[in-house]
């Protein structure tokens, strides 16, 4: 009788071992062999699952990206007034966050050697944030128009907001210390800034 494979957990094994690998190495240090190494596989199973490393990172950035976007369409619809949809939406971002430190600090050594080869990444990572911000704006909004949160330009709340997640992300990258109640500490601080004054 055959040996039954179940697929689904290999790949997982295979996503979690090339992003071990990508952080210890680099990402384009790491070739498919160093990969199909590493799990224990011939190249050519690698293949069934994966055409080329790019498609491993992209499958796990994606991953994160609809676990994110699922998060925020429930969050969204959620009977909360928007500053507490606010908070519970950063929150849940942040926990992502920490969760997927190793891919973090893959996709920081990824940007930055693109860029040294003098490419921009701008699209790439527009094309990743941008849910966030949209939730955030619309959300800004509607605690506007709720009086919950004080009038001002939403753009400028709303970079704000992105501007807060981007230093928790660098920290959490780069920083062995980071500590997600400091963490949500700052972001509650932030938003205790834009309520509407009473």
């Amino acid at each position: 009788m055959g040996i039954v494979v179940n697929h689904e957990a290999r790949r997982r094994d295979i996503l979690q071992k090339s992003l071990r690998l990508f952080a210890e190495q680099g990402y384009h240090a790491v070739t498919f062999q160093k990969i199909a190494d590493r799990c224990g596989i011939a190249r050519t199973t690698l293949y069934t699952y994966f055409r080329h490393k790019g498609d491993i990172f992209d499958y796990t950035i994606r991953l994160s990206t609809v676990e994110l976007a699922e998060k925020y369409v429930e969050i969204s619809s959620a009977p909360l007034s928007a500053s507490e949809k606010i908070t519970h939406l950063l929150e849940h971002v942040l926990r992502v966050i920490f969760r997927h430190r190793v891919l973090l600090t893959v996709i920081l050594d990824y940007v930055l050697s693109v860029q040294r080869t003098g490419r921009s990444m701008r699209k790439p990572i527009e094309r990743h944030t941008i849910g966030l911000k949209a939730v955030l704006r619309r959300l800004l909004k509607e605690g506007m128009a709720a009086g919950e949160i004080a009038h001002q330009p939403v753009g400028a709340a709303t970079a704000l907001l992105y501007g807060i997640m981007e230093s928790a992300i660098l920290r959490i990258t780069i920083s062995e210390n980071a500590k997600f109640d400091e963490l949500k500490a700052m972001i509650n601080q932030t938003l205790n800034g834009l309520r509407a004054k009473t």
